[in-house]
């Protein structure tokens, strides 16, 4: 709790004593910051320990409490209270009504008989500690108010030196005091798959969760420093560091941001990253202190180990903004399709170590990411797989640079591709599958036409001999032994049912040659066509 402070003033050092013992000053809200022996120690006392409250004896000799008090009302120079004006409380052996009166004029808050009523001064100072806190907390927010108002003058160029005036006496800064601008990132990690619901919570509660974080981490380190106003910029919270802010560092940016980070991961967040601004010598400076935070994302992947990156340490690097390793991309794809995994996760490393040693900038990673998705998702919709069935698309798609680690992608893209290679392979399983029904119930309708493997391989838009192979794999026959067997039953069933001559019967289901009819009927049936209906007719 933050006490006010009072500064007390009588000539008498046992009454200065005894009313230090006599009033519970706590309570009150308040801590006695210092005594005065008469009004001219007072003036030195409250320029230096700038009081919330006075309580000064009138009669003194030299500068008495009156004195003191028109000195402060009515800013003669004097007393330099630098526009904060103390509350003043009289404490006076006489009934005086001159004094009362003059006391009203000066706005005096109230006159207090010796000997003195601690329950009365008591209240006294209770009602005003009550009054301090509310004209605190409103010239506290009005003061913010400014500050942000300023603040985004400099930076989107809208200042001028008189900005730089309202600027330096607001804060209490001179004009060349140091300062930079540092933005944080909080890269949260994405490898849950999420429902709206969720989603939508994480989305809203995203920026005040972190906002309220960074808030504590500077807190923490910066306890009893003043002006320290978030900002956001869309993902991302900024901050402008001054003077007050760095020379505890010595001006060491490494440090301060390290410092900053310890204070992250303490708190359970331990994959931030910061970007820091050029260090400028100006107010006017502050929007380009911004614009270098800015520029220094770009070399975020750079330096993503130790999650700091200094723009005046990266300046001088260059960054690619375009992916343009399509070689690497079609290979990556001819190892998904493949489902030559090991070869595929080994690909990936290079691939993303490749991004980092050419600095690629996040957009430019965040497009290879998306180009190379958006070819894997053509190849699976061209077998006409569900991609809403792949668990880990969602994950892959929601990843952004702004908000994500290189290591992070390269896990999410990996889990990702080795996902669509075994639905890929799925598909085309239960594709080849689907094709061999076709195939079998075209087979079983056109047995009796002249048809062979290679002609329904070509009818089909397949290779024979894979048609071969997989219609065994799936049938567990040859094909011609299928075909065989399907004319063989229908030519029974004729011999059964008909008086069909044999070389009719044969032509009937597709046997261009009735002597070659009847050597394959002989060699399933173990008798001759003739044979085989004598046998019926003589069973029957």
């Amino acid at each position: 709790m933050v006490m006010h402070r009072v500064l007390l003033v009588d000539d008498e050092v046992y009454a200065r004593k005894g009313l230090r013992k006599l009033i519970r000053w706590e309570a009150c809200g308040f801590e006695v910051a210092g005594e005065a022996n008469d009004g001219d120690e007072a003036c030195t006392q409250m320029e230096q320990l700038q009081p919330d409250v006075v309580i000064t004896d009138i009669r003194m000799p030299e500068t008495d409490g009156l004195e003191l008090i028109r000195r402060t009302v009515e800013r003669d120079g004097q007393v330099l209270t630098k526009g904060k004006q103390p509350y003043f409380i009289i404490v006076s052996g006489y009934n005086d009504f001159a004094y009362a009166q003059q006391a009203v004029r000066y706005g005096v808050q109230d006159y207090i008989l010796k000997p003195i009523d601690e329950v009365e001064l008591e209240e006294t100072l209770c009602k005003l500690a009550g009054e301090l806190n509310r004209h605190k907390h409103a010239e506290q927010a009005r003061r913010e108010q400014e500050y942000v108002r300023l603040l985004d003058q400099f930076i989107y160029g809208e200042s001028d030196s008189e900005t730089v005036e309202q600027w330096t006496e607001l804060t209490g800064t001179r004009a060349d005091d140091p300062l930079t601008y540092l933005l944080f990132e909080n890269n949260k990690p994405n490898l849950r798959v999420l429902d709206n619901a969720q989603e939508e919570g994480l989305q809203a509660g995203k920026g005040k969760n972190f906002s309220r974080v960074v808030q504590s981490v500077l807190g923490r380190l910066y306890p009893s420093r003043s002006y320290l106003h978030l900002k956001e910029h869309g993902e991302r919270i900024g901050v402008l560091l001054t003077a007050e802010h760095l020379r505890p560092y010595s001006m060491n940016l490494h440090a301060v941001a390290g410092q900053m980070q310890s204070c992250f991961a303490e708190m359970g967040h331990d994959s931030v990253s910061i970007y820091i601004g050029k260090v400028c010598y100006e107010p006017l400076l502050i929007g380009h202190a911004y614009r270098t935070a800015l520029k220094a994302i770009s070399y975020k992947f750079i330096s993503e180990k130790s999650g700091i990156v200094l723009y005046d340490d990266m300046q001088h690097e260059s960054v690619q903004w375009v992916h343009t390793d399509h070689e690497k991309e079609q290979e990556l794809l001819t190892l998904m399709e493949e489902q030559r995994v090991q070869a595929l996760e080994n690909a990936l490393n290079e691939w993303f170590s490749d991004m980092r040693t050419a600095h690629y900038a996040p957009i430019a990673v965040t497009s290879a990411i998306h180009q190379l998705i958006s070819a894997v998702l053509l190849i699976l919709k061209s077998a006409e797989a569900n991609v809403k069935e792949i668990p880990s698309f969602k994950p892959i798609l929601a990843w952004q640079a702004e908000r994500g680690t290189l290591a992070e992608a390269r896990q999410l893209l990996t889990v990702f591709m080795l996902d669509s290679a075994r639905k890929l392979a799925e598909q085309r399983q239960y594709n080849h599958r689907g094709a061999m029904t076709k195939i079998k119930h075209y087979i079983e309708a056109n047995y009796s036409s002249n048809i062979s493997l290679r002609s329904i391989a070509s009818k089909f838009y397949m290779n024979p001999v894979y048609l071969g192979q997989r219609f065994r794999k799936v049938y567990g026959v040859y094909f011609n032994d299928f075909l065989l067997q399907l004319r063989m039953e229908e030519a029974k069933k004729l011999l059964r049912q008909t008086d069909m001559r044999v070389y009719e019967i044969a032509e009937r289901v597709g046997f261009g040659s009735s002597d070659y009819f009847a050597t394959q009927f002989e060699k399933t049936e173990s008798c001759a066509p003739t044979e085989y209906r004598n046998r019926i007719m003589d069973e029957g």
